[in-house]
């Protein structure tokens, strides 16, 4: 598993919170500690992130759908209209 490299950090304006921000993969991401007690743990925040980056990077890789005029709507819609139209 690849590790996140830290980028940086900015306190939310009242000074509790804490915005991390990381590199996985090439994607950035941002979790925040807010310090509070009663938050997920950060080892659960970044994991949520990575898994989501996870699946982002396997979408992408996936090949994509080569586009048929026959599956199209507008290619339903002529259908429809050439049948009302009686042709």
């Amino acid at each position: 598993m690849e590790k996140a490299e830290f980028i940086g950090k900015v306190r939310d304006r009242n000074g509790y919170a804490v915005h991390l921000f990381y590199k996985y993969r090439g994607h950035e991401y941002m979790i925040t500690d807010e310090h509070n007690g009663y938050s997920e743990p950060m080892f659960v925040k970044h994991r949520n992130e990575q898994n989501r980056i996870d699946r982002e990077i396997e979408e992408e890789r996936k090949p994509k759908k080569e586009y048929k005029y026959e599956d199209s709507a507008e290619y339903g819609f002529n259908l429809f209209w050439d049948y009302v139209e009686g042709n």
